[in-house]
C-alpha cells in the first residue's frame, strides 16, 4: 500500500503527499511477526500508519497480565496522540501480529503550522481529526464489549460489532486467535473455549476456522 492511499493522506495527490512525508521526517520499516513496533513506556513524538500486515495495541499491566487494547490492521494509526490512557504504570506496546511494514513520521512536524499554509498540509490535519473520531467511536465499542456481565455476552457483543463491520458480501472473520481473544475480552482462555463451544452446540453461532455467523432463529 502507497503512503497517498491511507486515510490520513485522503485528498492529497502523490506529489503532494511526497514532499510533506519528506516535511514529516518520515522512514518505513519492516517488522517480523511477534516483534515489537513501538513501545510507549516512554512519551514519544512519533506517529506510525500500517501500510501492510496486521499488529495489535497491547497493555500490560504491573502484574505482567495482557490486555489487547486494539487490532490495527492496514490503514491502522497509532501513536501517543491515539493512545487514550490516563496511567503510565501500565506499559502499552504495539506488537506485530504478522509481517509489517510500518510508515513512521513525527506528529510535531504534522500539527505544526504549516509555513506555507498550503492546502494539503491542512487537508491531512483534517483527516487526522477524523481519525481521532474514529478511534473514539473504536473505544466506545470496546467499553461496550467489556461491560457485559458474562463471558457469552462479551463474546457475542464483540461478534454482534465484527459482523455489523463487515461487507454484506464478505463472511465475517475473527481477527485474531481464540488466545488474543480472550486478551482482548479480558477473560480467561479455557473458560472463553468452553463458551464458544456451547454456543456453537445451542446453535447461536456458527464457526470455520476464524470465519463466524451469528445464527438468527425466528421467534
Amino acid at each position: 500500500m502507497l503512503p497517498e492511499e491511507n486515510i490520513l493522506f485522503q485528498g492529497t495527490d502523490n506529489g503532494d503527499c511526497l514532499r510533506m512525508l519528506e516535511c514529516f521526517d518520515s522512514s518505513v520499516k519492516k517488522f517480523p511477526a511477534g516483534s515489537i513496533i513501538a513501545d510507549f513506556s516512554e512519551i514519544s513524538d512519533k506517529i506510525g500508519v500500517i501500510l501492510s500486515g496486521s499488529a495489535n495495541m497491547v497493555r500490560y499491566d504491573v502484574n505482567g497480565v495482557r490486555t489487547i487494547i486494539e487490532v490495527l490492521g492496514e490503514q491502522g494509526i497509532f501513536g501517543e496522540f491515539f493512545m487514550f490512557t490516563g496511567s503510565y504504570r501500565n506499559s502499552i506496546r504495539v506488537e506485530a501480529s504478522a509481517e509489517c511494514e510500518v510508515l513512521f513520521f513525527r506528529n510535531s512536524e504534522l500539527t505544526k503550522r504549516c509555513e506555507n499554509a498550503c492546502s494539503c498540509h491542512s487537508r491531512v490535519v483534517e483527516n487526522l481529526l477524523a481519525l481521532m473520531s474514529e478511534k473514539a467511536i473504536s473505544l466506545s465499542e470496546r467499553i461496550e464489549v467489556l461491560s457485559q456481565r458474562s463471558i457469552a455476552d462479551k463474546l457475542m457483543s464483540f461478534l454482534q460489532i465484527t459482523a455489523d463491520r463487515t461487507p454484506a458480501d464478505r463472511v465475517p472473520e475473527l481477527p485474531f486467535s481464540v488466545t488474543a481473544l480472550s486478551d482482548y475480552l479480558c477473560v480467561n482462555r479455557s473458560a472463553l473455549q468452553r463458551e464458544i463451544a456451547r454456543m456453537k452446540r445451542e446453535g447461536m453461532i456458527e464457526t470455520e476456522g476464524r470465519k463466524f455467523r451469528i445464527c438468527r432463529h425466528e421467534e
